[in-house]
């Protein structure tokens, strides 16, 4: 007899139950099965603490809230800046080139979000590169983490109140030639990623501020459209507002991810 969950509501709905089972074995039916969705919904909610930190998200006010983000000039950073822009959100953009709108780059606060996008890399073989490059992919794309962190994450512990995203690739999962400066990078933003949810929970106590990271495939950016013009990748470059729409609903959500 099937009393998998659709079958013993059917039953139940029915009364067929009351005919087909005897009523000791209905109880101890029903109380598995309300022992068991106990247990789910535990799960669940243990689930969410793991992820997000907390079981309650912490209040999130976008009139106050302010966003840095790094890289912001151009690719995927500037079309998340301009997207924060739109909702009327303050929004810093910290790059090497200089800003589109000179007001991004007054001091406006401690930022409450802190998008790590700023990324470079040459697509170049390990021997045709050089010690110049591969020393600026890791400042660029790791090292620079570590001191946006020390430089911003202390204010978001103090008031227990942030959210830190960071924008990987899924070069933290594989390499390919002529990318593995590059990869090598990504596969270290991951780590930082991972390491430093823990340290916020478990060193800092700060639960409600989140940590996420993003890990797209190949975008059309400049950046890897002047590398990939002439390869075999330049028709499968994803879409850069589907990209930056995912990490813009991140923001807003609140959570870590």
């Amino acid at each position: 007899m099937d009393l998998s969950f659709h079958g013993l509501e059917a039953l139940i709905r029915t009364g067929t139950l009351a005919s087909t089972v005897p009523p000791k074995q209905a109880r101890i039916t029903l109380g598995t099965l309300g022992a068991l969705g106990i247990i789910l919904t535990l799960n669940q909610l243990l689930n969410r603490v793991a992820l997000h930190n907390s079981l309650w998200n912490s209040s999130w006010d976008w009139r106050r809230e302010i966003v840095l983000v790094t890289g912001g000039s151009s690719g995927l950073g500037d079309l998340v800046v301009s997207k924060l822009a739109k909702k009327s959100i303050k929004v810093v953009n910290v790059d090497i080139n200089p800003p589109k709108d000179t007001a991004s780059s007054q001091y406006v606060g401690e930022p409450t979000v802190l998008v790590n996008n700023a990324g470079t890399g040459t697509m170049e073989t390990i021997l045709q590169g050089t010690e110049e490059e591969t020393r600026r992919t890791f400042g660029v794309n790791i090292l620079a983490l570590f001191s946006l962190a020390r430089a911003f994450i202390p204010s978001m512990i103090e008031r227990n109140h942030g959210h830190v995203i960071t924008i990987a690739s899924m070069a933290s999962f594989i390499t390919i030639p002529s990318n593995v400066d590059y990869s090598c990078t990504k596969a270290a933003a991951l780590a930082f990623h991972e390491g430093l949810a823990q340290e916020l929970k478990h060193r800092y106590s700060a639960t409600n501020v989140k940590t996420s990271i993003i890990h797209p495939t190949f975008v059309r950016t400049p950046l890897l459209e002047e590398h990939l013009q002439k390869g075999p990748f330049k028709d499968q470059l994803l879409d850069p507002n589907m990209v930056t729409d995912a990490i813009v609903a991140q923001i807003l959500r609140g959570k870590s991810g």
